[in-house]
């Protein structure tokens, strides 16, 4: 299948998050955007079973000065055995000056046999904000399938004004010392990542040395400033809802600094 999200979020003349422009291909859906603590969220849907090799999807979104996104999903996003080929998805976010985006997709479960590709290229002008989470399953573990898909090959890069300030790229395939050296810490390995763009968050921000204190057994997990305007968190879990709990933490550390509400990640009822 060959997938796109084609999406521009701006504020209307009484300054609400509306979406000026939006296209979307099978296998992307978006359910009803809806407002909630004054972002505008938007549920990116995949009704299929999952991805499929040889599958191509294109994401792309853009935040115009003034208004707040937040891009979520409603479950964990599935990839499938691949006998050959791979599935890949490509996605570029950017935010404008005075414009906010938020990027929650829920966990990624690489399948045995799953070749999986991605690459992240995020934007952000002077006075913009970013939070971009990612987080990733050992695999299908209920199932005994921990660290059997063939290879995830997974790069993005941030920039701040035109200047990289981030770039990470992590080849993971069962055998080799990628994957070895997450076994090490725990059997089945559930690992996220955030980065954090924003003018209301210092090196002083309260919740940086609340993350810093989150370590606990089963949990390990980093933070550290990147070289303007922005954070990295990663997590380390031995299991899907330490995970997510540490992941929630931290979300909610956050937009305790930025002295806002935060918007919820559940659906419109």
């Amino acid at each position: 299948m060959r997938g796109h999200l084609d999406i521009l979020c701006a504020a209307d003349c009484s300054g609400k998050s509306i979406l000026r422009h939006q296209s979307f291909r099978a296998p992307i859906h978006l359910s009803k955007p809806h407002w909630d603590e004054g972002a505008l969220v938007l549920n990116v849907v995949n009704p299929t079973a999952g991805l499929l090799a040889d599958d191509r999807i294109t994401m792309r979104a853009r935040v115009e000065p003034g208004a707040r996104l937040l891009l979520t999903s409603p479950s964990a996003s599935r990839a499938h055995r691949m006998s050959d080929g791979h599935a890949e998805v490509d996605q570029h976010f950017s935010v404008a000056a005075s414009g906010s985006l938020e990027s929650w997709p829920e966990l990624f479960i690489p399948q045995a046999g799953t070749r999986y590709r991605q690459r992240s290229t995020l934007e952000v002008e002077p006075g913009g904000e970013l939070l971009f989470f990612e987080s990733l399953a050992p695999g299908r573990v209920a199932f005994g399938e921990s660290f059997e898909y063939a290879l995830l090959d997974w790069s993005t890069q941030l920039r701040c004004g035109g200047t990289l300030i981030a770039r990470e790229r992590y080849r993971l395939s069962p055998g080799d010392e990628s994957v070895r050296a997450l076994r090490r810490q725990f059997e089945h390995a559930y690992y996220a990542s955030a980065l954090i763009v924003s003018p209301r968050l210092t090196a002083e921000s309260p919740c940086w040395q609340a993350i810093h204190r989150m370590q606990a057994p089963g949990l390990w997990v980093g933070c550290g400033a990147l070289a303007q305007a922005g954070w990295t968190v990663k997590v380390l879990a031995e299991g899907s809802i330490l995970l997510r709990r540490a992941l929630a933490e931290i979300r909610a550390a956050v937009y305790q600094d930025l002295g806002r509400a935060m918007p919820s990640l559940r659906r419109a009822g």
